[in-house]
């Protein structure tokens, strides 16, 4: 199950809102204003698996920050 919803949608509304240049640290703040939720749920996510984690152990979930910016890459490359 995908823990954002509509991803593609919701990365391309927060793309339109951005100026051309920007950068993902600039896409994660403005994710996280007009996505609140869906930035919680991303935190909620890692941190479900993180505590299931054995110690010394990775999991394949990825940083919050990193799970959008590899969204952000997967919408650019559709493009």
């Amino acid at each position: 199950m995908a823990v954002i919803i509509k991803k593609n949608e919701k990365v391309e509304h927060v793309v339109s809102l951005l100026c051309d240049n920007f950068s993902n640290d600039e896409f994660i703040a403005r994710f996280r204003e007009e996505y609140p939720n869906d930035w919680a749920k991303a935190e909620k996510e890692y941190l479900k698996h993180e505590r299931k984690t054995k110690p010394g152990k990775s999991h394949p979930c990825p940083r919050p920050e990193q799970y959008l910016v590899n969204a952000l890459n997967v919408w650019r490359k559709k493009k």
